[in-house]
């Protein structure tokens, strides 16, 4: 289980991951002790449709053109991120080092 302090970070609690399986790498020469090796993707597509069409030739704010896309959808970077730890491809420290709060 992660630090309060990292889940914090992500806007979430104890409760909101709890019996989910968390990794972590030991490390080695090859990887400078980091567990991780390369690099994975974190991706957030943003499919244009009508009505974000509409809201973006209406000069709308960037605050209400996320909320838009969101209802359409879209998956936020570190919604995206939370898959790939929870699949063992990256860690939350990973996810929170490289990503920003919404």
């Amino acid at each position: 289980m992660p630090n309060t302090g990292l889940l914090a970070d992500m806007d979430m609690s104890p409760d909101d991951v709890m019996g989910k399986k968390f990794y972590r790498g030991r490390g080695c020469a090859a990887c400078n002790n980091t567990g991780l090796k390369g690099r994975t993707g974190l991706h957030e597509l943003l499919l244009l449709n009508d009505r974000l069409r509409d809201l973006i030739n209406q000069g709308c704010s960037t605050e209400k053109l996320r909320d838009a896309a969101l209802q359409g959808g879209l998956t936020p970077l570190r919604k995206s991120g939370m898959k790939k730890v929870f699949s063992g491809e990256t860690t939350l420290e990973e996810v929170v080092r490289e990503t920003v709060a919404e």
